[in-house]
């Protein structure tokens, strides 16, 4: 229970895993003071299955001196378990960690038939742009304060959670053949360099970068800061350039023209 409220006290600070970990927490402490249903379940299980310690790799928190503290209270740390008994549940979630909800675990879980409950976060994979929220996922927001009501929502509108499910569902079969990931590959390779190569206009012979700079006039916004010889692939290679206007740069973090 102290363990519990010292997560509540702390959750405004907490990284989203660890906020869903306090949910659960929560979620189990319901599910025990269930008088009238012995045997309900809680609504959430949200747990650390796996860390990664370098060199080894990825360890089991169960188990480990890392997690020991919390495994003694018996939160935070659960069993992990195989893609296929997850796909047995009715609702899965993707949460944000370091760089982002991951594209792997998104899809994966996208192809479960149970209805995923996707973390919006700022950074994000290429995939996340084709799919769409309410269409193919119910979205929960960074903080996963609306976790809780969504979850409710889901549980008092079975059909349309059922068409949200599927709808992703059917997205990875096709994201799985090798024509709708080639549509998906034009849309964000293909196209996108494309309009790069078509955009490049070469220079006059013997013209170097810094006269094409010079040529931008005063519209031009880029200096040179930094001049590699291309020969290495450490930072011995390269130099710093100086000049006020690089001094400037490195002191305030953006190019300023003096008047």
């Amino acid at each position: 229970m102290n363990a519990i409220q010292a997560l509540n006290d702390q959750i405004d600070t907490l990284l989203p895993r660890w906020k869903g970990v306090a949910i659960t927490a929560e979620a189990e402490l319901e599910a025990e003071e269930n008088t009238e249903d012995e045997n309900a379940m809680p609504w959430a299980n949200i747990k650390f299955s796996a860390f990664l310690e370098k060199p080894i790799g990825k360890q089991p928190t169960i188990g480990s001196d890392k997690y020991a503290a919390w495994e003694s209270v018996g939160i935070a740390v659960g069993q992990g378990m195989p893609l296929t008994d997850l796909a047995k549940y009715k609702y899965h979630i993707d949460l944000g960690g370091g760089g982002g909800t991951t594209w792997s675990g998104t899809i994966e879980k996208l192809a479960m038939p149970g209805l995923l409950f996707h973390h919006m976060t700022p950074t994000k994979d290429y995939i996340h742009d084709h799919l769409k929220p309410w269409k193919h996922y119910i979205p929960v927001n960074a903080h996963l304060s609306d976790l809780k009501q969504k979850f409710d929502w889901s549980e008092s509108h079975p059909q349309q959670a059922k068409r949200i499910s599927d709808a992703g569902t059917t997205f990875m079969r096709e994201l799985g053949t090798p024509e709708g990931f080639g549509k998906i590959f034009d849309l964000d390779f293909v196209e996108p360099i494309q309009r790069v190569i078509d955009a490049y206009q070469p220079v006059a012979e013997g013209m170097t970068w810094r006269d094409v700079l010079s040529s931008m006039g005063a519209e031009n916004r880029m200096i040179e800061v930094m001049e590699c010889t291309g020969t290495s692939y450490n930072y011995n290679s390269c130099q710093m350039i100086g000049g006020e206007d690089v001094e400037r740069f490195q002191s305030n973090g953006y190019y300023e023209e003096v008047e």
